[in-house]
């Protein structure tokens, strides 16, 4: 009894140490662990191709305002971009809003400037109704938020 009461303390104990170890990591370290994709089919194919395993505790608020780019372009509202940012010519011109879905698969934070790459999935309702696609967003920190300064999509 005295056997497994030791073995729960120790097992208890290593838990805490790991969970203050990613609490003390939140903004330090977002990606936990990452394998590197082995098919250079474009250029984001090494972020988002393989496994990411992200911190439970990392600062969400880069991901937040890259949400809301995501949607605000899906929805074909107005854009909410840092001022560097002009979007490219086919963001502009295009007449009705794209009908696409996000998943993010890895991160790269940088001081005051973070790039999420995700995986594309655009529905368009031709024959062919789903296609996938990868892209990267790059927010940068201006007055407190977190807004969009770059966006690419290879689909």
């Amino acid at each position: 009894m005295k056997r497994w009461r030791k073995m729960g303390i120790i097992t208890l104990l290593s838990v805490g140490v790991a969970l203050v170890a990613l609490i003390c990591s939140r903004h330090r370290y977002p990606v936990l662990f990452h394998l590197l994709g082995s098919c250079a089919c474009t250029d984001y194919s090494e972020e988002v191709e393989r496994l990411t395993v992200f911190n439970p505790f990392r600062d969400r608020s880069p991901e937040v305002g890259a949400n809301k780019f995501l949607s605000d372009l899906r929805q074909g509202r107005p854009l909410a971009v840092a001022p560097s940012f002009s979007p490219a010519y086919w963001l502009q011109t295009k007449p009705e809003p794209l009908a696409f879905e996000w998943r993010l698969r890895h991160r790269r934070d940088q001081p005051h400037r973070v790039s999420l790459s995700y995986q594309f999935t655009r529905l368009d309702g031709q024959p062919v109704e789903r296609w996938g696609g990868e892209g990267v967003v790059e927010v940068v920190e201006t007055g407190g938020s977190w807004k969009a300064s770059s966006f690419d999509v290879v689909w």
